[in-house]
């Protein structure tokens, strides 16, 4: 029998090769073997940069053109320089970029580093880059009423735009004689009149009839989109001394095919109180599903030819109303193949490790469940169970935070920015102020905080119904608390991507500009400018 080479009288580049090939949880427990191996670490910025990315729950971009001209060593420096400036933010000076008046009534979204604008009542659009890099690809264009749709008697109900994608997609009703409307959507490209080059065709069908009798009557009617999927949402309040609410949701997959039987429909008993129902993508295949009642539905849509599968559904600890979604959705899978990529791009979240976050009421409590999102693609442990009990899934996979107003928050990837009211206020109803608390939930968030914010490991219990029902948290996070104090009016919203905040300003009723704090190189930077014209100020 020939000898077998050990492994330790391998090279010391062929040892750090085949750690290389190991997730990164087992490149650390190689590293608490022997010191050898852990020499073997210390001496790989190959192996350093596998559980860097890996500890900040973020994966390699593949054929990011920055990695042709940026060595390991220097990627892994620029990682943990761009973790660590999270922690050192100042937010007393900005950036402003000022919307254009004519769009002050429109909706408003961010995507990719644009801003989008969509005025239903002028049937006018606009997107532009905010503060664009110099490295940074950037569309920006103007649609004047009556030119985002050629069709005759069209009434345009909702646009979406995805600026990784160069994609626009518009919801339209035609208004035809005798009472005979039709509901379309179309798929086009943002710098130009064409069709998209990637769509299967150039406008999307509703899977039923019966359909366009719901939205010409819907309360509710939301165009949505991630990647490959667009998704239309309709819902209409019934009966005129109730809140009951009936609600239906299709997901096509533009690229493959223009009709899709991926729908979802319900009923909602007594829906006051906010938004009913939500639901957000999990990465390309996974769909995320909440209404007003004590589970969470996760669904599989890999198949759009047929209806959506159920995986499994989440007890939430006491019944919900009045939710939103908070994803950070430039992050989630399809931005490793966007035509959009940005050069200087070299990672991006890992999108079956985010943070979502469920905002909700509980009597008379706000609440914000912040909820990792690896326990929707970790459905082994639950076989059996249905649904998943709390207990078994919502103790140390969640971080709940109540508030006594309105919750503000921001969510990307792993970092989660919500606004509290300023201690000592004494009337938490009418604060004398709020402060912007960042909160970190990657696990090498208490390593790269070099000293700075609060580590929390300890569970946390709140009160949760008037009758003293309490719960109890877990996820452990590291948290920063701004210096600086915003008055009530100051904080409508807050919207976070890579190494940016944007607050979006608030004057008579519209939204009329966007601070911009930008993160980076260890320090927060920041000036004043106006959109079309930057004129830095300190």
């Amino acid at each position: 029998m020939k000898p077998r080479a050990e492994f330790l009288s391998l090279a010391e580049e062929l040892q750090a090769y085949i750690l290389s090939l190991l997730s990164y949880q087992d490149i650390l427990r190689c590293t608490f073997v022997c010191k050898a191996l852990r020499q073997t670490y210390m001496s790989s910025s190959e192996l350093q940069y596998i559980i860097e990315l890996g500890g900040q729950r973020l994966i390699p971009v593949p054929n990011a053109d920055f990695h042709n001209h940026t060595s390991i060593s220097k990627r892994l420096q620029l990682l943990r320089d761009k973790a660590h400036a999270w922690f050192k933010f100042d937010i007393h000076s900005f950036e402003t970029v000022s919307i254009p008046e004519q769009f002050h009534n429109a909706n408003v979204a961010l995507a990719h580093g644009h801003l989008y604008l969509f005025d239903d009542d002028k049937q006018s659009a606009k997107i532009f880059p905010i503060l664009p890099k110099s490295s940074q690809q950037t569309i920006e264009r103007d649609w004047s009423p009556g030119s985002l749709c050629s069709i005759p008697n069209a009434d345009i109900i909702d646009v979406f735009m995805d600026p990784a994608e160069n994609l626009i997609a518009i919801a339209y009703i035609v208004l035809w004689p005798e009472g005979n409307e039709r509901f379309y959507i179309d798929i086009g490209v943002l710098d130009g009149d064409r069709v998209h080059p990637k769509a299967a065709g150039q406008t999307l069908f509703l899977s039923r009839p019966g359909f366009q009798d719901d939205i010409l009557a819907g309360d509710n009617l939301t165009l949505e989109g991630c990647g490959r999927h667009i998704a239309f949402r309709c819902s209409q309040l019934i009966g005129d001394d109730t809140f009951d609410e009936i609600w239906w949701l299709q997901i096509w997959d533009w690229q493959h095919s223009t009709t899709s039987s991926c729908v979802l429909s319900g009923a909602i008993l007594n829906a006051e109180g906010g938004q009913s129902f939500d639901f957000s993508f999990l990465g390309n295949d996974r769909l995320l599903t909440v209404s007003n009642l004590k589970n969470l539905h996760l669904y599989s849509i890999e198949d759009l030819s047929q209806a959506p599968q159920l995986l499994a559904r989440f007890a939430m600890p006491v019944s919900v109303t009045g939710m939103q979604y908070l994803l950070s959705m430039e992050d989630i899978a399809h931005r490793l193949q966007s035509q959009m990529q940005t050069q200087h791009t070299m990672w991006t979240s890992d999108p079956e490790n985010q943070i979502l976050c469920l905002v909700t009421g509980i009597q008379s409590l706000a609440i914000t469940f912040v909820i990792s999102t690896r326990i929707f693609f970790d459905l082994d442990v639950f076989q059996g169970m249905a649904p998943i009990p709390w207990d078994c899934w919502g103790l140390l996979n969640t971080r709940v935070f109540p508030h006594q107003s309105r919750c503000r928050v921001g969510v990307r990837g792993n970092r989660v920015l919500q606004a509290f009211p300023e201690i000592g206020t004494a009337d938490l109803l009418h604060p004398i102020g709020y402060r912007l608390h960042m909160m970190d939930f990657s696990p090498l968030a208490v390593e790269r905080r070099q000293g700075l914010g609060i580590v929390v490991t300890e569970p946390s219990t709140i009160e949760i119904t008037d009758s003293g029902e309490k719960l109890t948290t877990s996820l452990p996070y590291v948290e920063v608390v701004s210096d600086r104090i915003f008055g009530a009016d100051q904080l409508i919203e807050i919207w976070v991507d890579e190494d940016r905040i944007y607050l979006p300003k608030l004057n008579e009723g519209t939204i009329n500009q966007l601070e911009v704090i930008e993160i980076q190189n260890g320090v927060c930077t920041s000036s004043r400018a106006s959109y079309g014209d930057l004129h830095p100020r300190t």
